[in-house]
């Protein structure tokens, strides 16, 4: 038992090997880590813009069923926010692009480029007339449900 003791206090330190097997291990885990942190990250946020274009789509349906008609184009925000149809409406998604809202021949569409920032329609969120028609990269509702598509 005296020689264990003595050589624990005679080694004092970690070896090279030692260290670099440590740093190798942190590195391994890390290269595992930060992109599913990444993907998580943007999931929440696509998550967030849906709620968010959620709550301007029932304001915008509010609107019309008081107006007989949806707001116009330029100001369309500061128009429902000053109707009192909805406090502080937002007017960029969660990535920082500004939604994008149009008038159609039968109502709206409100859109947010999604998590790639590029106005291509797969990665979009789309919300026409109150209801959710496009779902983002990860292909998921405002519930969390994966969208599927069914073919006739």
């Amino acid at each position: 038992m005296n020689w264990l003791l003595k050589r624990v206090k005679q080694k004092k330190g970690f070896t090279l090997v030692e260290l670099l097997i440590v740093i190798i291990i942190l590195a391994v885990l890390a290269a595992i880590a930060v992109p599913t942190y990444l993907t998580m990250r943007d999931r929440a946020r696509e998550a967030g813009t849906e709620v968010e274009m959620a709550n301007i789509a029932t304001a915008l349906e509010l609107y019309n069923a008081d107006n007989e008609g949806y707001p116009a184009v330029s100001g369309w925000s500061a128009t429902l926010q000053g109707g009192g149809y909805m406090d502080n409406v937002p007017t960029s998604d969660m990535w920082g692009s500004d939604y994008v809202f149009a008038l159609t021949t039968d109502g709206y569409t409100l859109t947010s480029n999604g998590v790639d920032k590029t106005a291509t329609t797969a990665d979009d969120i789309v919300f026409s007339n109150g209801q959710q028609t496009g779902f983002g990269k990860y292909n998921t509702n405002a519930r969390g449900e994966t969208e599927t598509s069914v073919e006739d």
